[in-house]
């Protein structure tokens, strides 16, 4: 990728989704890098560029500065969770692709537009064991247990042996540590993963996978309509469109899924099926998300 700047325009030093960026982008093992953008007048406009950024930044500026030097790029937006961004830029000739982390239905089958999931919190895999002793809770979760939540632990609480934490708000000083969050997964043999506050989508369902717990989530929000779930929706990008962790409906049916898998002494496979599953979806957004940068690295001005 000689041709091109991996760039990330931030407001933020502490870069929530660094990892998770560096594993699905592949700059680990490259001589590839992210060059984090503090202030715009650090930003690099010799080559073509991803553009890392979010709505909190007016990163529309360096996609000017990219445009009046003949450059091309690429935009990898992040936390549009409230499907906010009109991405316009995307009528440019200049704009190669864009990848995303939440699905639009607006742009789900723009043939500039990849989704893929939120990933994993800085650091999380770093406290991870990958231990293989046998898991001593059957389910967890963490987070803020309002609205549907706590409907949710209502109908999972005779489910035992379980655990929970609850705090005031996302990255709140009541919140679990990153490491003890990780330290419950891997102890947990099915995580619950109900919607964002402000999306379908959460953090909770791919750190759940990365740390070889079964996730269990609900198909989809009157706001997201998607079918045959907003989970089908992100995954599509990863072309696999048979998802091995619990999906349905509502809580009450998850539950039944849930006891089914026990009860029919089935945990054992669809934990190596979830396995296998994240593995595969990683190493293909991997492999088309290369594939951009290399169609971008050879991108020439006419």
């Amino acid at each position: 990728m000689r041709n091109i700047n991996i760039q990330w325009v931030t407001q933020d030093p502490t870069l929530f989704e660094l990892h998770w960026l560096k594993e699905v982008i592949g700059i680990y093992g490259t001589d590839m890098d992210i060059h984090v953008v503090n202030h715009f007048e650090e930003f690099r406009t010799d080559k073509n560029s991803l553009v890392i950024c979010s709505h909190a930044v007016n990163y529309r500026v360096c996609l000017d500065a990219l445009r009046q030097n003949g450059k091309h790029y690429g935009v990898f937006l992040l936390s549009d969770e409230n499907l906010a961004e009109q991405c316009e830029w995307l009528h440019d000739p200049g704009c190669v692709f864009c990848i995303r982390n939440y699905v639009h239905p607006m742009y789900i089958q723009h043939p500039k537009v990849m989704t893929i999931g939120l990933g994993y919190k800085r650091n999380f895999q770093q406290f991870l064991t990958r231990s293989t002793e046998e898991r001593q809770l059957l389910w967890s979760f963490a987070g803020t247990p309002h609205g549907e939540r706590k409907d949710m632990l209502e109908i999972f609480k005779d489910l035992k042996p379980y655990q929970t934490h609850s705090c005031s708000g996302f990255g709140a000083a009541d919140s679990l540590t990153t490491r003890g969050y990780a330290e419950m997964l891997e102890n947990s043999k099915f995580a619950l993963c109900p919607p964002g506050q402000d999306s379908m989508d959460s953090f909770r369902l791919y750190e759940a996978l990365e740390a070889g717990c079964i996730p269990v989530t609900t198909a989809r929000t009157p706001r997201l309509p998607i079918y045959p779930s907003y989970w089908h929706g992100v995954m599509q990008s990863a072309e696999i469109y048979e998802i091995p962790f619990v999906i349905e409906d509502n809580w009450e049916t998850c539950l039944y899924k849930v006891e089914k898998i026990l009860y029919n002494d089935k945990y054992e496979e669809a934990k190596e099926m979830c396995q296998a599953f994240w593995q595969r979806v990683k190493q293909n957004w991997q492999y088309k998300i290369q594939g951009k940068l290399s169609l971008l690295d050879l991108k020439h001005v006419d």
